[in-house]
């Protein structure tokens, strides 16, 4: 069929979802709804074919593994090939205006050593040996996030996903994955400086570098390594001098081709607390995200854990534990383990109810789950006003106030998006509750009252975090 027939026949929509039928019937589900599913159709020409995607690494991805699959596909529905043209539609992943140099070009001139360089400093911190991306148990949740790690550990400072940010929630593998580039680098290169700390040992070192007058070599130290992996960069948040290190540490390693890799609990646009200049600097290279698993890989991950301990539990048993925590990661595997626990060290046999005794422990289900509504309630009482005064659109101070704390209450307290929250206040967009999350941070590091307040409020609400 010639391009000008089918197209005469067939919509660009109809054209594309035949050539991504095709496709399907020739990769694996997973692969295909990871790469496949997301991309659109724009045009198609006489001469090619114009598809949008969610960032550059799905581009290199499929040119790199699929090109074959693509024109053969292409070339079935229109009876030729096509030249194919990718559009990035998210601006969060937009490529970093520097030019990576080739890795080798960094090292020129190193000494190879047989082992993993000895580094004699108080502001190394070890990695995890045990976190390797064998280890890692990859699912649709977490496929995306996995092929990026992949690519930057084989290409560190090469690629554009400089820096790479995992973000998602608790005990979703996020370290793990951070950890598993770390290790993968260090054993292809073993004399490769592979630093990594949490935001929180970051902070810590910096202050006691202040406090021993040795800034000048904390960050001589940081800026010397070849690979940064930074966990948790959202208690950055509120710590001004942190970050403007932690910004100058960045500028430096990456105009000089050093690979960051950083985590977060929640999308870079949603770190309202951090810089903005430090935001636009996390924009340059790849946000990827890791969803927690299904039911599938919930089970497999389990699976794996008991090849690792080379013990059997009943299928029955891990089917109950991979449906009812669905969580994270950490629950599932800290269930096991309690099982595990009790057949080494007690020899009894695993059951079922040990099972739901332990999930039962876990899932505290009698432990009242946390809403907006509930919070819009308490603080409406609180500030002695009714709480339809929360969803109005009025502009009174004292209402301004409530609604704010409100909404500052609902970001800490659950994990409703910005959006989601937003809705809740009558409708409001993302921005407003940004404003808001500012406005309370700025009173509580003035206002003692104003702090114990809050605080008073998220105790009464059965959460202190």
């Amino acid at each position: 069929m010639s391009t000008n027939a089918a197209e005469s026949i067939l919509s660009s929509d109809s054209i594309w979802g035949s050539i991504k039928n095709i496709i399907k019937e020739n990769i694996n589900q997973r692969s295909y709804k990871t790469w496949f599913e997301p991309m659109q159709i724009i045009s198609l020409t006489d001469d090619s074919l114009e598809l949008s995607v969610p960032n550059r690494f799905f581009c290199e991805w499929i040119d790199n593994h699929y090109p074959n699959l693509m024109q053969n596909a292409i070339a079935q529905i229109l009876g030729e090939s096509k030249k194919i043209k990718y559009v990035v539609k998210n601006n969060d992943s937009e490529s970093s205006p520097y030019n990576s140099d080739d890795w080798s070009q960094h090292h020129r001139g190193e000494i190879k050593m047989p082992s993993s360089i000895e580094i004699n400093s108080p502001y190394y911190t070890p990695i995890n040996d045990r976190y390797l991306f064998e280890s890692f148990i990859v699912g649709d949740s977490n496929n995306f996030a996995y092929a990026a790690s992949r690519a930057v550990a084989d290409s560190p400072g090469k690629t554009n996903y400089n820096p790479l940010i995992i973000y998602g929630g608790t005990g979703l593998g996020k370290t793990h994955l951070v950890q598993a580039i770390g290790n993968h680098v260090k054993l292809r290169k073993p004399s490769a400086k592979v630093f990594y700390a949490s935001s929180e040992t970051f902070t810590s070192h910096f202050i006691t570098a202040i406090q021993q007058n040795k800034v000048s070599e904390f960050s001589a130290f940081y800026r010397s390594c070849d690979i940064l992996l930074i966990d948790d960069i959202q208690f950055f948040s509120n710590k001004g001098k942190t970050q403007e290190e932690f910004f100058h540490t960045f500028n430096d390693l990456h105009q000089n081709g050093k690979q960051i890799i950083l985590t977060s609990d929640r999308p870079v646009n949603e770190l309202v607390t951090l810089e903005e200049r430090m935001i636009s600097r996390f924009k340059w290279g790849l946000v990827v995200d890791i969803q927690p698993p299904e039911f599938e890989t919930r089970l497999a991950i389990l699976r794996h854990k008991c090849e690792e301990s080379d013990l059997s539990i009943p299928g029955e048993i891990l089917e109950y534990l991979a449906a009812n925590l669905t969580d994270n990661v950490r629950e599932l595997e800290g269930a096991l383990t309690k099982i595990l626990a009790q057949v080494t060290f007690t020899a009894a046999e695993p059951t079922l109810e040990l099972a739901r005794t332990i999930v039962s422990e876990i899932a505290r289900p009698d432990k009242s789950i946390l809403t907006i509504e509930r919070i819009m309630e308490y603080t409406s009482q609180i500030f002695s006003l009714p709480v339809d005064q929360l969803r109005a659109k009025t502009r009174k101070k004292d209402i301004v106030q409530a609604r704010q704390a409100a909404m500052y209450l609902s970001k800490q307290l659950t994990s409703y998006s910005l959006v989601t929250i937003g809705l809740h206040f009558g409708g409001r967009d993302h921005t407003t509750v940004i404003h808001a999350l500012e406005c309370v941070d700025d009173r509580l590091k003035d206002d003692v009252a104003y702090r114990q307040k809050i605080e008073s409020m998220k105790r009464h609400l059965g959460y202190n975090k």
